[in-house]
């Protein structure tokens, strides 16, 4: 009786172990997706910016930001640049 529950307890923690890595994988995919939509919406911001000749933002700030914010601040200066296109 004892053995099996020796096995019991190293079952449940190899189980909880593989489960913890698991989440940790997702975590690390979730955030390299975000990174890598932040890094895209900085470097549209910056393109925009300079298209519209207006100074450029500090980098640090804009990663500061949330990808909503990124998303308003982009969205803002692409209708800018329609704005001076008609």
């Amino acid at each position: 009786m004892y053995d099996t529950r020796e096995k019991a307890a190293r079952d449940h923690l190899w189980l909880m172990n593989g489960a913890r890595e698991e989440g940790r994988e997702e975590g690390r995919e979730e955030g390299r997706e975000e990174g890598f939509e932040k890094g895209s919406m900085i470097g549209t911001i910056g393109t925009l910016q300079a298209v519209l000749g207006l100074a450029e933002s500090n980098i640090n700030d804009l990663r500061s930001k949330s990808i909503d914010e990124l998303k308003a601040m982009a969205l803002q200066l692409q209708s800018s640049l329609r704005g001076r296109m008609t």
